[in-house]
């Protein structure tokens, strides 16, 4: 396999013709290369990667086959190409020009046609020697820089059709088989129906014409059978009559004069045919003869069907624009994929469009409940008017159309996808109070609603402003009584999704999407990277032995400040935070902002009061009699209006839900309780969870404290009764928030100390005693030995390069939970048993290796069978950030460098900080699959590389993780970043 050639990122920004290429600087070259020079290639060995030409500057392959019916098994099978998305590499303006397909079917006189329509002679060849009953699909190269490219597709459309052979993936494409729905005839049968099907349903609503060649069907009536037999497979799509193709039935034995006549025959063959009108899928009919062959020039005898072609094109695309179904290419090549899908899973239902185009980014799915959630807030009929519809119909707006997509019909949209959860909302949530003396006519709000929507369309489709804008807008003209309006379960900003934990301090919570598209100066919220793992810290639960787990953290801290040179909060480096019980508290109190080292005071503070003896008798015997009794009938052991005053005087009275630190660090918060009924598990966040989460159940155990009562939800108990060591249900937890991530890119577990397990193996005792061995000491001893348990599935499944397990191992018995005169001594201990440890040195390396991730720039193009990927390292740190600027001085200064499998990632520009501050490494490379794994890691001097933010990865993952298959727009209102050389770069187009 051939190595990787490493190119600077400055390639991608020079003309191809003239370019030099920058490298790095050795005595061979100079520093500086011709462009055709071998000296600029750098080969190394590594497998299934190589550096090289960025796909910004590829051209498309010259193989033309797009699609062809076969067979697997008993079933039929339709094998397509990524034909038309490789084209779009040829047009230097996708997403503004508007192509024109045309379909020539037949055989012989079809291959004269199409070489002087379209092809090359050289071109026409290659075309000979094409499998059976393939279709191809050309770009005619004097239409690639205009508004109208024209696309010419053609197929054997013969009386004998048999299966193609099998189309093996070629090094400059892919192809995908799916199986058609079974049709329950024979192989044969099933055959012309699924080329029936093909046609009818996948090209009529893309084609603007269908060139019919009759001599090479042996003539009118076969023909007219064809396209009769086409008629019975119904509305192919919810496209309007008006733009549908046309047909032209080409003649090369037939006068110019006859041509009415000859239509007239054809239209009363295809009556006999079928009884269905032609108009259910065609537009104008016409036959169009030829001139006799070898009679005048190949281009002049086909002169006249050109004409033709182009005038009944014009007719369509004048139709499709009226109606707003006409599409730009990158919209037309998608939907001709996404139709592909549609015909594979059904060939009764018609292709819908519109719900096409919102693949990447359906509606919401409870959108009604989000509307119902705003419309039971209004209170009377001008707040219904002034407020909730102009709301609700800029919402719709926003969510329908993104920067990318189509403009489509702003009422087709809305009854397509919106009017019935609008329906739903309003039957549900207007003027439900009892004691509401307003009745709205549910018609009348959905019609206020849409028509308020098409006001909006109409300023949007003038292209001056975006939906964002527009919606931006609207949000600043409400007055101080709609803004009182509050929700902490949808987010009124878009009323489309619900809130995680992005409550601001006014009161007013906000999407994480919302928090991308409309995030201005002001209140800080921190957005997860979407290729960036889940990094993750959990406590256990164990009284004031959680210290241990304390100081393992700030050990972990003070070696990161080492490496960096600068302070780092190490709870900010974590995206969950997860502790039942004592390791509970001690998470609310870093996410709420304070230090490490302030953390351990605190706790130290808190436990020392929470943990007074109740006043109990002076007489030894009596007194642990007394305290027993005390611990029965007060439902715990301690009091529990101590721990409320110590907690509030820590922690104050916030809710976990308001806006604090965590807001702005974007760290979600899970505390583990139980109930006590039957002691399942519960878990209190700082975030509306979304998700699918198991259900576990659990035993109830004797408590230190008394269970508290929450207003609404009921009695709850320590939460570390199960999950002391909470790691397997953060790890659930974990995969709920991030369900496309396989795993986190980062596990921290901090334990709370056990004893060791003597070498002579298990205490067996036969005899026991009633106070020493009765049935509560033994459930408490059952209980203890669950605190510090070292076990745990992740460790199984061959993470052990992310997953660190801190625990502390005691000669003797371990410190009780509740002894605070051991606190001191068990800090002391701790310090002493980490000091030197390797471990706590690669954490601090790892941390900081998770502050970057790598995201593709655009979709990967396939060459010479490999992927040519082009991306960029950034970093979770931004401008302005001291850390950033110490961390880019050392990457300067090569005492930190980033390495592409084992391989250095060179940098051709004199910072790794962008113009805008922000971090920024480009890095190219190739791949012989999208579902190859690739690693990239960041290297401290000599030490063990570690792996940045969510690598290792596969381009799939990347390419579904950034959204970027969507072409008609992502939710966030992020716009779609395209290849340099679509726009700056002037290249030879090549020739088809």
């Amino acid at each position: 396999m051939e190595g990787p050639r490493y190119l600077p990122a400055l390639l991608t920004t020079r003309p191809l013709k003239t370019a030099k290429i920058e490298t790095d600087r050795d005595d061979t070259c100079g520093g500086f290369c011709a462009l055709d020079d071998p000296r600029a290639i750098r080969s190394f060995s590594v497998q299934t990667i190589h550096c090289s030409w960025p796909a910004s500057i590829m051209k498309s392959c010259s193989h033309s086959y797009w699609f062809s019916l076969g067979v697997r098994g008993n079933e039929v099978s339709l094998t397509s190409s990524d034909r038309p998305q490789n084209l779009l590499s040829d047009l230097p303006r996708a997403d503004r020009q508007q192509p024109s397909l045309i379909v020539l079917l037949g055989r012989d006189e079809k291959a004269l046609a199409l070489q002087e329509l379209v092809l090359t002679k050289s071109e026409s060849r290659r075309s000979a020697k094409r499998g059976y009953g393939e279709t191809h699909l050309h770009l005619d190269p004097s239409t690639a820089f205009s508004d109208r490219p024209v696309l010419f597709a053609d197929g054997n459309f013969t009386t004998h059709i048999r299966p193609s052979k099998a189309v093996a993936n070629e090094g400059c494409h892919d192809v995908n088989t799916r199986c058609l729905p079974i049709l329950r005839n024979s192989i044969l049968t099933d055959l012309y129906e699924a080329a029936d099907q093909v046609y009818a349903r996948l090209l009529t609503p893309f084609t603007d014409v269908f060139c019919i060649f009759a001599s090479d069907l042996g003539g009118l009536e076969l023909a007219a059978a064809r396209l009769a037999s086409w008629l019975t497979k119904g509305s192919p799509s919810s496209l309007p009559p008006s733009t549908r193709p046309h047909i032209i039935i080409v003649e090369s034995t037939l006068s110019q004069e006859k041509e009415p006549q000859r239509l007239e025959t054809f239209l009363n063959l295809l009556k006999q045919k079928t009884k269905h009108d032609s108009s259910l899928l065609f537009g104008t009919i016409r036959v169009v003869s030829l001139l006799p062959d070898g009679a005048v020039s190949g281009l002049a005898r086909y002169r006249r069907l050109r004409e033709c072609i182009m005038d009944a094109s014009d007719q369509v695309r004048s139709a499709r624009r009226a109606s707003s179904y006409l599409f730009t290419a990158s919209h037309f090549f998608a939907l001709l994929d996404y139709s592909c899908n549609h015909l594979s899973m059904t060939l009764t239902e018609p292709f819908n469009v519109i719900r096409a185009s919102r693949t990447h980014n359906p509606p919401a799915s409870d959108m009604s409940e989000h509307f119902v959630n705003l419309l039971s807030k209004m209170k009377d009929p001008n707040g219904l008017r002034n407020f909730a519809i102009p709301l609700m119909a800029s919402s719709i707006l926003l969510d329908s159309y993104p920067p990318d997509m189509h403009l489509f019909d702003p009422l087709e949209v809305f009854r397509t996808l919106y009017r019935d959860a609008c329906y739903s909302a309003c039957r549900a949530g207007l003027f439900k109070e009892q004691d509401s003396k307003y009745l709205a006519l549910q018609s009348g709000v959905v019609k206020m609603v849409e028509d308020r929507l098409v006001e909006m369309f109409e300023v949007l489709s003038c292209g001056e402003t975006t939906a964002v804008e527009l919606h931006r807008k609207l949000l600043a003209t409400f007055d101080a009584e709609a803004l009182s309006i509050r929700s902490n379960v949808t987010c009124l900003v878009c009323v489309r999704r619900h809130l995680q934990n992005n409550i601001l301090s006014c009161g007013h919570g906000v999407c994480q999407f919302c928090v991308r598209a409309f995030s201005t100066n002001g209140a800080v919220v921190k957005d997860r990277p979407p290729t960036a793992g889940i990094r993750l810290l959990t406590f256990d639960g164990g009284g004031v032995r959680v210290l241990i787990g304390l100081q393992n953290l700030l050990l972990v801290e003070e070696r990161v400040e080492k490496i960096v040179g600068q302070k780092l909060p190490v709870q900010e480096n974590f995206d969950l935070i997860v502790g039942p019980s004592a390791g509970g508290i001690a998470a609310i109190d870093l996410v709420n902002g304070s230090t490490v080292a302030e953390s351990i005071e605190n706790f130290e503070r808190s436990a020392t009061f929470a943990f007074q003896p109740r006043p109990s008798s002076n007489i030894p015997i009596l007194s642990s009699l007394m305290d027993f009794i005390l611990w029965i009938f007060n439902d715990g052991r301690y009091s529990g209006e101590n721990m409320d005053i110590a907690l509030q005087r820590e922690l104050g009275t916030k809710t976990l839900y308001d806006y604090s630190r965590a807001t702005a660090t974007g760290t979600k918060l899970c505390i583990l309780v139980t109930t006590i009924w039957d002691a399942s598990t519960c878990v209190f966040t700082n975030y509306n969870a979304t998700g699918t989460r198991p259900h576990d159940c659990v035993q109830g155990v004797a408590l230190q404290h008394h269970p508290k009562e929450v207003a609404d939800l009921g009695a709850f108990q320590d939460g570390g009764l199960e999950h002391n060591n909470p790691l397997s249900l953060a790890l659930e937890e974990a995969s709920a928030i991030d369900p496309f991530a396989a795993e986190p890119g980062l596990v921290v577990s901090l334990g709370t100390g056990s004893s060791k397990v003597p070498d002579s193996g298990p205490r067996m005792l036969f005899t026991r005693g009633i106070l020493k061995d009765g049935w509560i000491p033994r459930l408490l001893r059952a209980f203890k030995s669950t605190i510090g348990a070292t076990y745990s599935p992740y460790q199984r499944r061959g993470s052990k390069d992310k997953y660190f397990r801190f625990d502390e191992e005691f000669d003797g018995p371990e410190p009780q939970l509740d002894d605070t005169s051991k606190m001191q001594e068990l800090k002391a201990a701790a310090r002493s048993s980490i000091e030197g440890s390797v471990q706590h040195d690669r954490l601090a390396r790892c941390i900081i290796a998770e502050l970057f991730f790598f995201e593709l720039d655009f979709l990967p193009v396939k060459k010479k069978g490999q992927y040519a990927c082009t991306g960029k390292i950034l970093c979770r740190l931004s401008a302005g950030d001291p850390s950033l600027g110490v961390l880019s001085e050392q990457l300067n200064r090569s005492l930190i460098k980033f390495l592409l499998q084992d391989r250095l990632i060179p940098n051709s520009k004199p910072s790794y900080l962008a113009t805008d501050g922000n971090f920024c490494l480009a890095a190219e490379f190739e791949v012989d699959s999208r579902k190859s794994k690739v690693s990239l890691y960041i290297q401290e001097g000599s030490s063990e590389p570690c792996s940045i933010s969510g690598s290792p990865f596969s381009i799939n993952g990347l390419i579904a993780a950034q959204q970027l298959e969507a072409p008609f727009g992502r939710a966030d209102h992020a716009k779609r970043q395209r290849p340099e050389s679509t726009e700056t770069h002037s290249r030879k187009r090549q020739r088809i």
